[in-house]
């Protein structure tokens, strides 16, 4: 129903007046209005009694929808006709967009399904197309959009639908272009499938999943619904409007009435925060509230406030200040067993997410997602209920007086009695706890009693995993077996094993939060440990939130935890490097390096470590000269004997192994390497982190080198030791797997590669684990190539196609996408496309050329062997000429003689011999170039070339 602005604006005005009316109050107002107003009144009679409707009426499945909440569609409409635009149709063109039909409506403006019209990449999005305040300046506009586009493009996780495009039409139309998902609304495909409580669960871990990844990359949705989270039609999550209340509320533009403030509202009130409703700052516990309430809904089919009158007003009000219902209270009477399921635990879990003040919510989405994990497993969940003294808190506050005179008639009796009693209880508690502690101690050692041990000698890790059985006869001390699962959980981070430690860092949080509160030293200690826990296992993206939330902890303590927040600052750097942003990391190691000198002196073991990780980003970051320098001022202050230091300084002198790899000192990379592989057997035994990280290291050093046959056998037992440590199907399995894909192709084992590279890529795809995006793409990347090798090109240029279009959405324009570059122009010249090869070829080299070090150097050498290869093709034998003398160049400058890879050069040259005439003289030269690149990696080279590796 299109309505002027000017009309909007009165109905805006004159519903304020109206809404905070009860029923008969509405209806006199109504009978009342003045003469200029009255023609309005059959439309404000419709709102107000759609006002009144239950407010649960979408949460068993959606209806049509009601006028109320067409009406900032309708303010958005009105503001485009007061700027003389006509309203968006089908047919019509917004930007590089043809809309071809209307799916969605509301606060934030009009969603369609359109596609692209000017010739770019041909798919289906669901473009958004935000209200346009009037006035505003487009180019502002622009810049605003340009900015939230490359916040969102970071975005990359299998459960948020990804944002392709962002900007203003010629028109001033702002738009983002979404992924379009076909399929429908959390709660409502819950019921249409029928799915019993656990499936509802676990598909609600996908959910949190998503949000737990926005929040990793500081994105605050602010506007989680069901009808933000779709689910498709292979059952799969994917999270919709990341950062369009942030795009569409922030730095509010001049111009804006009564008529467009609802188009501008950053939040649905159903699911809004307490924070959100009072106006204040919100940060991630916003996000985690309203992920309660979506829980409540899908669980019980309600949410949680049973309000006495169906109103906006109303319904705030029980947000600020009433409590929320459990869900097994929000299922009526003829579901006794679902009831019953629901009580207790799950209560519990939705209560917690749904409490009033932000601290006292859980921690983290992955907090919440955890606590759910053990809901399913049937083990105890984190979410305790509120302590006995907040009840009573509660309690005193209601009854006040009643209270103080009681206090006042009985203080005096109690307060002798209390102390004697206090005294006495005091000391029976410690003996308690002298004989617990001295219990465990006898437990944990009657493991090595001969009778016991049967001659077996005993490791640490038997100690450890004894440590833990007995914790379980503390059951009633707490307080003891927290105190004790900390330090076994800090003898396990000692030792690399950061799989056993892992649960027990989460039970310290839990601990600590409950006994200590949010805020306290015990909980940044606490998640500090955990965050250390997560970098040690390669879990990047949920250590970078964990170290978030410690050091907002521990910086409200001051000179207390100076010194661990500049490890901290170390620890962030590690993750930092680790996702593949070595320039943040080398800033961050450098700051934090200056206040390590000044408070430990520069030769003390932080600042020791810190310089080696200074070193290591140096090189990553192609600053060889001074990362050499560094290294041999550390040469002799690593050469010293640290005891105290035990594994970390072994741990150590492997980063240093791996800075000489990057530094392509192969001879001395390896050799450090292999003791401190040796080394951390010996100190921690099999089991353990780094021993996997220093193999796979190594592993990847004999593959630069060109020793791929030793490579081969150095990373398939390390895949023997990853399964044994992470377990088969965990993502760190998949990713140790993937990377012995590379030399088992250049060995000719295409099968065992192909089975490798497909085996890591089920894995990564099979559910949750803790890759980050730019890990889970080099699986895929060397899953692509095994497929180019066993001469499945189709398929592999398939993957290539998707792979290089996900890196290019990401801004992901670095060496890794020329790769993918180089790997695709392969198969393109491969099933004769050879000018498609040539651009895929020429932009990969153009992308290794930023890199002024040996891996950009070395990779635009390749693609100038694949530019050949396709100019042969292309019968320009000149250009091709120029292109393997440019790459010859390159190889003689970075490869020694002896090098395998320098035999590329005479395999691709017998193209050019071949394509003049010289049939022979091409055949003996591929011939011998493949005899001694055979003789000296191991490996061999395809009979006919037509890719590179």
């Amino acid at each position: 129903m299109p309505l002027p602005a000017a009309d909007l604006t009165r109905l805006s005005r004159l519903l304020d007046e109206a809404l905070p009316l009860d029923e008969a109050g509405r209806e006199a107002w109504l009978q009342n209005l003045p003469p200029e107003d009255a023609d309005l009144r059959p439309l404000l009679a419709e709102l107000l009694a759609d006002d009144a409707a239950p407010l649960s009426r979408a949460a068993v499945a959606p209806g049509p929808i009601s006028l109320l909440d067409r009406l900032p569609a309708m303010a958005a409409n009105a503001a485009r006709q007061a700027l003389g635009q006509p309203a968006n149709a089908s047919n019509s063109r917004v930007g590089p967009y043809g809309l071809l039909r209307r799916i969605g409506e509301g606060g934030m403006g009009e969603v369609w399904l359109a596609e692209r019209v000017d010739g770019g990449l041909q798919r289906e999005v669901a473009l958004k197309l935000p209200a346009r305040p009037a006035g505003a300046d487009p180019q502002r506009l622009a810049r605003r959009f340009e900015r939230e586009r490359d916040i969102l493009a970071a975005l990359e996780h299998p459960h948020i639908a990804r944002l392709y495009d962002a900007g203003i039409a010629p028109d001033g139309q702002p738009y983002l272009a979404m992924e379009y998902v076909d399929g429908q609304p959390l709660t409502a495909w819950a019921e249409q499938q029928a799915l019993p409580l656990r499936a509802r669960i676990e598909l609600f871990l996908q959910v949190l999943q998503a949000v737990q990844h926005a929040h990793s990359q500081l994105v605050v949705h602010r506007d989680l619904k069901p009808s933000n989270i779709f689910v498709n039609r292979e059952g799969q999550v994917r999270l919709l409007d990341f950062g369009i209340a942030t795009l569409l509320a922030d730095e509010a533009e001049p111009g804006h009435g009564p008529a467009t403030e609802w188009a501008n509202a950053p939040m649905t009130p159903n699911y809004a925060s307490p924070e959100q409703i009072a106006g204040e700052p919100l940060g991630t516990a916003s996000d985690v509230y309203s992920l309660g309430v979506v829980l409540c809904e899908l669980l019980s089919g309600q949410r949680p406030y049973r309000l006495a009158r169906a109103s906006r007003g109303a319904l705030e009000d029980a947000i600020l200040h009433t409590e929320p219902s459990r869900p097994s209270q929000l299922v009526g009477a003829e579901q006794p067993l679902l009831r019953r399921e629901l009580r207790g635990d799950l209560d519990t879990i939705a209560l917690k997410a749904l409490r009033k003040a932000p601290a006292e919510r859980y921690v983290s989405a992955e907090a919440f997602e955890q606590d759910l994990r053990r809901w399913l497993r049937h083990e105890p969940v984190l979410a305790h209920p509120s302590h006995w003294t907040y009840r009573t808190r509660k309690f005193m506050r209601r009854h006040a007086l009643p209270v103080a005179a009681g206090a006042v008639a009985t203080l005096s009796l109690a307060v002798g009695l209390g102390m004697a009693l206090h005294q006495a209880e005091a000391a029976r508690r410690q003996a308690q706890r002298t004989l617990a502690v001295q219990d465990f101690l006898i437990g944990l050692f009657n493991e090595a009693d001969p009778a016991h041990a049967q001659g077996r000698e005993l490791s640490a890790h038997d100690l450890l995993a004894r440590g833990e059985r007995e914790l379980t006869r503390l059951a009633a001390e707490p307080d003891l077996s927290a105190q004790l699962g900390g330090v076994l959980m800090t003898l396990y981070r000692k030792l690399g094993d950061g799989v056993r430690a892992l649960p027990l860092a989460e039970q310290q949080v839990a601990w600590a939060l409950q006994q200590q509160g949010a805020g306290s030293l015990a909980h940044g200690d606490a998640l500090m440990a955990l965050a250390s826990i997560h970098t040690m296992l390669g879990h990047h993206e949920r250590a970078m939130t964990t170290l978030a939330g410690a050091d907002a902890v521990l910086a409200r303590h001051g000179e207390a935890r100076a010194e661990a927040r500049l490890a901290l600052a170390m620890m962030k750097a590690d993750n930092l490097q680790a996702l593949q942003r070595p320039t943040d990391a080398l800033k961050l190691v450098q700051l934090t390096l200056q206040q390590l000198v000044a408070r430990d002196g520069a030769q003390s073991w932080p600042v020791i470590r810190a310089k080696v990780q200074e070193a290591t980003l140096l090189a990553a970051t192609g600053e060889t000269a001074p990362s050499r320098q560094l290294l041999e001022e550390l040469a002799p202050l690593l050469a010293r004997d640290w005891p105290e230091q035990g594994l970390e300084a072994t741990e150590l002198r492997a980063d240093v192994g791996y800075a000489l790899w990057q530094l392509r000192e192969f001879e001395a990379s390896g050799e450090l390497l292999r003791r401190s592989i040796t080394e951390l057997e010996r100190l921690a035994g099999p089991r353990n982190a780094g021993t996997i990280q220093a193999s796979r290291t190594l592993g990847m050093l004999y593959m630069d080198s060109g020793q791929y046959a030793r490579a081969a056998e150095v990373l398939r037992s390390n895949v023997a030791r990853s399964r044994t440590f992470y377990g088969p199907g965990d993502s760190e399995t998949a990713l140790n797997l993937s990377f012995l894909v590379l030399p088992l192709y250049r060995t000719n084992d295409v099968a065992g590669a192909l089975v490798a590279a497909r085996e890591a890529w089920r894995l990564v795809g099979a559910g949750p684990g803790t890759l980050s995006v730019s890990e889970q793409r080099g699986v895929r990347r060397r899953f692509a190539g095994a497929l180019l090798a066993a001469g499945q090109t189709p398929q592999a240029l398939a993957e290539f196609a998707t792979l290089a279009d996900d890196e290019r959405a990401a801004g992901g324009l670095d060496t890794r996408h020329a790769t993918t570059l180089l790997l695709q122009a392969g198969a393109l010249n491969t099933v004769g496309q050879p000018r498609e090869a040539l651009a895929s070829a020429q932009a990969g080299a153009a992308l290794f050329g930023r890199s002024d070090n040996a891996i950009g150097r070395l990779g635009r050498a390749k693609c100038l062997l694949m530019q050949t290869l396709a100019l042969v093709t292309l019968q320009r034998p000149d250009e091709a000429a120029q292109s393997l003398a440019e790459a010859e160049r390159l190889f003689s400058a970075e490869l020694p003689a002896e090098h395998p890879d320098r035999q590329l050069l005479p395999w691709v040259r017998s193209t050019l011999l071949q394509a003049s005439g010289q049939a022979a003289a091409a055949e003996a030269m591929r011939n011998q170039a493949r005899a001694r690149y055979t003789e000296r990696s191991g490996g061999t080279l395809p009979e006919r070339p037509s890719y590179v590796f």
